[in-house]
């Protein structure tokens, strides 16, 4: 039979396949639309697998906020930056960030969000429309990471900022004493404030605490080797070290980093001052910040 121009038309715009194959496709099972997307699809898995491995540094990390009590973060990469700013990627990366926050639970796996049925579409998954994208695009993509989070009773808020570009996304969870105080604009002006500064600085973590005994006296090794390479007498070393680590804590650990702000107050004093205006103590609970293609170590 003789296959249309707009039914062709039609599958490489649902595929993004060539004409040619999409053509045959059509023409091998007597133009009917779902068998030759089919038969595309699975064409398209096999190019895909061809790619798999390929380095991912490039991509967007998308965010979502609902009611200030849910919020999402999603990192999703491809090779380059031509890809990455591309209409199609652009969209594609959307649509997969309003599937996570539809469908996603909080600490559930990565693979059990992107096999469950699209959220748009239950004849689909992220995982088939990803290798779909590979397909057409022609570069290896995954999507690396996701996080959400819930605030339930607590109260308090959850700020999710997305710096311009898309290469930094930033979530975090503020919480208050009461529901008043968190519903206050100093509160919300705080929050966005911390999100801000959490994806400026960088920090490691919210307290010394978290820092791992193990990431410690490695650095307080390389601190003395150094010290020592540069001839410092031995009996100063160890105070050398202490006030090296000192400023590393003060990089790291998001309490007591320089505001980006106002660097002549740390985080902590922030917080206390915001607390003393509101009237109640407030806490950071959690926070998480996704820069494309950054080690996962």
């Amino acid at each position: 039979m003789a296959i249309s121009v707009k039914l062709i038309r039609e599958l490489r715009a649902a595929t993004g396949a060539g004409v040619l194959d999409t053509k045959r496709a059509l023409e091998s099972t007597g133009g009917d639309f779902d068998q030759a997307a089919r038969i595309l699809r699975e064409k398209g898995l096999a190019k895909a697998a061809k790619r798999t491995g390929r380095e991912t540094a490039e991509g967007h990390v998308e965010g979502r906020l609902e009611d200030k009590r849910v919020g999402l973060l999603v990192e999703v990469n491809c090779e380059t930056d031509f890809v990455s700013r591309n209409e199609n990627f652009v969209a594609f990366s959307n649509d997969l960030a309003d599937h996570f926050f539809a469908v996603a639970q909080e600490g559930q796996p990565l693979e059990e969000v992107m096999n469950a049925a699209f959220f748009k579409d239950a004849g689909a998954t992220p995982a088939e429309m990803l290798k779909g994208q590979i397909s057409t695009t022609g570069e290896n993509m995954v999507v690396r990471r996701f996080v959400r989070y819930e605030l339930d009773k607590r109260p308090g808020v959850v700020e999710v900022y997305i710096h311009p570009g898309n290469r930094v996304g930033v979530m975090l969870e503020l919480n208050s004493e009461t529901a008043a105080g968190a519903s206050q604009e100093a509160f919300a002006t705080l929050s966005h404030d911390l999100a801000l500064h959490i994806a400026a600085a960088a920090p490691l973590c919210i307290t010394r605490d978290e820092l791992s005994a193990e990431k410690l006296k490695a650095k307080q090794a390389i601190y003395r080797n150094q010290a020592l390479a540069e001839g410092k007498p031995e009996q100063i070393v160890e105070r050398i070290v202490e006030g090296r680590l000192k400023k590393f804590y003060q990089s790291a650990v998001l309490l007591e980093q320089p505001f980006v702000k106002d660097d002549k107050i740390s985080i902590t004093k922030l917080l206390k001052q915001n607390a003393a205006a509101l009237g109640e103590a407030l806490t950071i609970r959690r926070f998480a910040r996704y820069e494309l293609g950054e080690s996962l170590d």
